[in-house]
Formats: structure tokens, sequence, C-alpha cells
């Protein structure tokens, strides 16, 4: 889980690869989009989202079962 990107609005700027406080998110070398490296590392906190300027990535959390 964690971050999903919308490709059309994604301008590969970093900010929240930047901005993870978790250091999960890098930047594919290949795409320049915003991948999620470390998956279940990271903590759900939102950051990526709120630092996107262009609105691009949102948080996607897991599902629980209870």
């Amino acid at each position: 889980m964690g971050i999903k990107v919308d490709k059309a609005k994604c301008t590969g700027c970093g900010r929240c690869a930047e901005q993870c406080p978790g250091d999960v998110i890098r930047l594919d070398p290949v795409t320049k989009l915003p991948i999620n490296k470390y998956k279940n590392d990271c903590w759900y906190c939102g950051v990526c989202e709120i630092e996107c300027p262009h609105g691009a990535a949102q948080m996607e959390f897991p599902c629980l079962i209870v």
C-alpha cells in the first residue's frame, strides 16, 4: 500500500520522496515517477499527498479485516 500516483498529473518533481519521513518513496529511474520502494514500511502519515503540488499523490490504505 502507501502512495498511489496519478500518472497524468505527476510531473516527477520528487517532492513526495523528499518529504517522506519514513524514506519509503523513491523516484523510478526510468519513468521518473514515485514508487513505494518499501511498501511495508509506510507510516500512512499522508505527507506525500499533502506535499504534492499537483494533487497526483494519494494515500492507499491497507484493507483491515476485523
